[in-house]
């Protein structure tokens, strides 16, 4: 994780948070992204929020090795540019398979595991469709990032992570809306993602 997002983190760290020696930074943050580790239970094999909670302790030993408290949406911002700005993100959005009958089932299956997951860090959620296969709704009881970041003093800053949502489905050309969040007090994240016209129809002429 550490060496695909360094640069992008690097770069954002200069432009957005305008830290006058972004590598030094970087530097800085590397044994507190190791120590942040350390200390959040193994994750299953297989687990697909295991990057989430990879990029949440990217994120929070940057923002602890900082010497200036920056408000939430410059954070957001922060976190916005470096993860939009990164390769492997990109890929990942523009390539998800939650609307397919394969990867919705393996998306259900994934669920329905959460449920039973003991691990403070990792997410519960259930998943019911949409109308179409272009639809859905992730539901989530419980969120490593809120416990993580909470346990390391800033629970302000959530909302600057919770925010990629929105940019994530934006580059895989999905409508992304919800009304709660667990991080600001609601009952649960209610995830409702809708695929945009535009983007069917580039792989209805794909496929022929």
């Amino acid at each position: 994780m550490w060496a695909a997002f360094q640069g992008s983190f690097t770069r954002a760290a200069g432009s957005v948070l305008r830290e006058p020696d972004a590598k030094a930074l970087m530097r800085r943050a590397h044994p507190k992204y190791r120590e942040i580790l350390a200390r959040v239970t193994e994750f299953d094999k297989g687990d697909r929020f295991l990057v989430n909670i990879l990029s949440c302790a990217m994120l929070s030993a940057v923002l602890l090795s900082t010497d200036h408290r920056y408000d939430v949406e410059t954070v957001r911002q922060f976190y916005s540019e470096a993860m939009r700005g990164n390769t492997f993100m990109r890929f990942a959005a523009a390539h998800s398979d939650h609307y397919t009958e394969k990867g919705r089932q393996k998306l259900k299956e994934s669920a329905a595991r959460s449920q039973t997951c003991a691990n403070p860090y990792s997410w519960k959620f259930t998943v019911e469709d949409g109308k179409t296969i272009d639809q859905y709704t992730a539901t989530f009881t419980n969120c490593g990032i809120c416990r993580l970041m909470t346990e390391l003093g800033l629970a302000e800053q959530i909302p600057a992570m919770c925010a990629l949502d929105y940019d994530m489905a934006e580059m895989g050309g999905t409508v992304f809306t919800r009304q709660y969040t667990l991080a600001s007090g609601g009952p649960y994240c209610d995830c409702h993602y809708d695929r945009c016209p535009r983007k069917r129809t580039r792989e209805q002429k794909r496929n022929g």
